[in-house]
């Protein structure tokens, strides 16, 4: 005999397929629609860099930064910590990226990150 699923669980498998991977995305590439707007690949992996670089320095600090360019695509970043906290026992820090692409500025993003239990350096939705 074949059971009904209650609409309630269908909602939520659904949820969870469509809302899952949006919010793994948003970990993997916190700064979505910039890759599409001209950073190269070059580019790209000098903003990991020096996001990586700045959550690294201890300990952090509002108005530390960090920066980088590449003469070949125009583009830059600076990286700025606007401020430090905790959240859910975690360090975390408020951090503006703004970003210029191909010589045109106007890309900002403020992302808070978070330092998880071990040790990696997270985004906070």
């Amino acid at each position: 005999m074949m059971r009904l699923r209650s609409p309630a669980w269908s909602s939520i498998a659904l949820a969870v397929c469509v809302l899952l991977p949006a919010i793994a995305d948003a970990q993997v590439m916190p700064f979505r629609g910039t890759m599409n707007q001209g950073l190269s690949p070059e580019d790209s992996t000098l903003l990991f860099d020096s996001v990586e670089r700045l959550n690294a320095i201890e300990p952090s600090q509002a108005g530390r930064s960090e920066e980088w360019s590449n003469p070949q695509t125009k583009s830059s970043c600076t990286s700025t910590i606007l401020r430090v906290f905790r959240s859910s026992g975690m360090d975390c820090h408020l951090v503006k990226h703004n970003i210029v692409v191909a010589g045109r500025p106007g890309h900002s993003y403020r992302l808070t990150w978070c330092r998880t239990p071990t040790g990696e350096w997270k985004t906070k939705g």
